[in-house]
């Protein structure tokens, strides 16, 4: 499967080129949408949507943004900001299929029928004809339509639409998987329904494209944030198998390691992560850390010496070192 936009992992130093670009343009509205991809796509979503709104003040003909909102609030559970957004980006560009396609599902969501029904209709013609993937949708909106004597659902939406929609829309975009983890401690039912929606949907595409790491890695996240640590260790790992130079996937199982208690296997991973990103200063912080827990004083100074050969002024790796060797010292040098 060739690497698609919507399937690149996130890069750093990607970010920078884009936050630089869009500087010297604030005016366009594609530099505001890629910087908010690239930082969606890390999990970043408050600056995600900080990004976007400041291309909504400074930008022209800003639909694109609004369509991108509409999906990162929609992936985030609260369809009504995503209906909100999706609607003014159709008012904006009306002639623009995936803009009403995407108005019409989250319609359906909020148990607004008869509204999904007639954006979907006008989605279909502008299509030229049924598109496989609204057919059903269409179907079970005139019946309920038909039930109801045609009078529009206001009621709340239900968990199983809602699962519907999560997984239609990380279907077509898969790193909305990522953005729909969100924070961390036990997810609630609701939550865990929706995390259970966005599986299935990565399933199917890993069923089609075996070899893509990126899948493999929103399955990871997801099965973490299900508690199910074992399984999202065995994603993880896939997608280093799969792309060895996967620094944010040797990261992901760092943090899956500690957490099933495998303080070797954490730091064997976190060690790659500071060969792959020897920029990154926090790998080297973290890796310190694991090897001082397991009495590996000596490795622990050497790592937080590498993180300060990166930035001598980090004042964390400065003082964990100095702790170190005042430990040493008292010690006689022994390890």
């Amino acid at each position: 499967m060739e690497k698609s936009s919507a399937l690149r992992r996130h890069d750093y130093a990607k970010e920078g080129d884009l936050r630089e670009h869009l500087r010297s343009d604030p005016a366009q509205p594609e530099r505001h949408r890629e910087l908010a991809a690239w930082l969606s796509r890390a999990g970043r979503l408050a600056q995600a949507r900080a990004a976007l709104h400041s291309g909504l003040a400074q930008a022209t003909g800003t639909a694109s943004l609004r369509h991108l909102l509409g999906l990162i609030f929609a992936g985030a559970g609260e369809y009504e900001a995503a209906e909100r957004h999706l609607a003014r980006a159709s008012a904006q560009e009306p002639a623009t299929f995936e803009y009403l396609r995407d108005l019409a599902l989250v319609q359906a969501v909020c148990g607004k029928t008869a509204e999904s029904v007639e954006t979907l209709r006008q989605a279909i013609a502008l299509a030229g004809g049924v598109p496989g993937e609204l057919a059903c949708l269409l179907h079970v909106g005139e019946e309920v339509l038909a039930a109801s004597s045609a009078r529009p659902e206001r009621r709340p939406p239900r968990p199983r639409r809602q699962a519907a929609l999560v997984e239609s829309l990380v279907a077509r975009e898969p790193e909305l998987a990522e953005a729909l983890v969100g924070g961390r401690g036990e997810a609630g039912p609701e939550k865990r329904e929706t995390l259970r929606a966005a599986r299935r949907a990565l399933r199917r595409l890993i069923a089609q494209h075996p070899s893509h790491p990126d899948l493999y890695f929103g399955i990871s996240l997801v099965a973490e944030q299900l508690g199910e640590i074992d399984r999202a260790i065995e994603a993880a790992e896939k997608a280093i198998d799969l792309n060895p130079r996967y620094a944010e996937a040797a990261l992901l199982a760092v943090r899956l390691y500690e957490k099933h208690g495998r303080p070797d296997q954490a730091a064997e991973r976190c060690t790659r992560v500071t060969e792959l990103k020897p920029e990154w200063i926090d790998a080297h912080l973290h890796l310190g850390r694991l090897l001082r827990e397991q009495g590996q004083v000596h490795e622990a100074a050497d790592a937080y010496r590498r993180a300060l050969e990166v930035d001598g002024k980090c004042q964390e790796a400065r003082r964990r070192l100095e702790n170190l060797e005042e430990a040493l010292a008292a010690k006689g040098g022994g390890g």
